[in-house]
């Protein structure tokens, strides 16, 4: 689509596009950050619970192994693909579109033609862009009571709009106009931070998203990645989501969800009764022997 040449329905349904990368409740923005901090959260605190069992002496394992290491498996797997998708280049709209950082801003870029102040304000923001009449009518009502008087919340929402488009264009509240573009440094800005988490990406792409061969491998490797990285990168995603989903969107950021429950239950308790272990250790032998019998021959296939 020729960003040049759009018409005013389009370029309505293009934003609407920018919004609902982030709100898809199934691959949305919003949903995959959300998903990302909670897990952090989560294996953070089963974290603690294995350090605190190992600086007691003397005190029984507080989680099992197997299940400790099942739990780190899927929780460093789903940390990297998260993190892949949100960083993944291809387009926004089509067939084989994505909901991803770059892919907004990637579409937000290609519309700065027509994306003016006004635009802007009225369409990303759903502000009023001049402020002047609302001004105006709230300084009436005030003579009127002789008296201070609930402002009007279009008159905030318009003024944080011109106020983000003045830090997007770098023109100042004295010189704005109407047709005031968007700087395209701010792109390259975010790029600039996108770009150096590629590694992440890269890494994933060669060694869990694709079966990489050797050379495929060669130079993606994420030595000594851990929660301290772990959290870094989360923070800098979190931070820049955050900002192109305000600003180009006007959705504000995901954050820790609230649990409906109480997400420690059980903690205190242990996770089978110790003469059921042996009847465990049944249904493993009998999986162990099922898992023998899956093969087949020539005249099987």
């Amino acid at each position: 689509m020729d960003a040049l040449v759009i018409s005013r329905t389009e370029q309505l349904e293009r934003i609407k596009t920018w919004q609902i990368a982030f709100t898809d409740h199934e691959t949305g923005i919003h949903r995959t950050v959300q998903d990302l901090l909670w897990n952090f959260a989560a294996f953070q605190t089963s974290a603690e619970i294995v350090r605190r069992a190992v600086a007691e002496e003397g005190r029984e394992p507080a989680l099992n192994q197997m299940f400790f290491d099942l739990i780190a498996e899927g929780y460093w797997s789903n940390l990297l693909l998260g993190t892949r998708r949100l960083l993944d280049k291809s387009s926004l709209a089509g067939p084989k579109g994505v909901y991803s950082i770059r892919s907004v801003v990637k579409d937000v870029k290609c519309c700065q033609t027509w994306l003016n102040r006004k635009v802007y304000v009225e369409s990303v923001h759903n502000a009023q862009y001049d402020i002047r009449p609302l001004e105006q009518q709230h300084l009436s009502e005030m003579r009127a009571k002789g008296g201070p008087v609930w402002g009007s919340n279009e008159i905030t929402k318009s003024q944080a709009a011109h106020n983000y488009f003045d830090a997007l264009s770098g023109v100042s509240q004295n010189a704005r106009t109407p047709e005031d573009r968007i700087d395209s440094d701010i792109f390259d800005r975010i790029e600039s931070r996108l770009s150096k988490l590629d590694r992440i990406s890269e890494y994933t792409s060669s060694h869990i998203a694709h079966a990489g061969n050797r050379e495929s491998r060669i130079g993606k490797t994420l030595e000594d990645f851990n929660l301290v990285e772990a959290r870094e990168t989360l923070k800098q995603i979190k931070e820049v989501t955050g900002f192109v989903g305000l600003w180009f969107a006007n959705e504000g950021g995901a954050g820790l969800a609230t649990y409906i429950g109480n997400q420690f239950e059980g903690l205190d308790q242990p996770m089978i009764p110790t003469d059921e272990i042996s009847s465990l250790e049944e249904r493993w032998q009998a999986l162990d022997r099922e898992i023998a019998d899956w093969s087949i021959g020539a005249t099987n296939l």
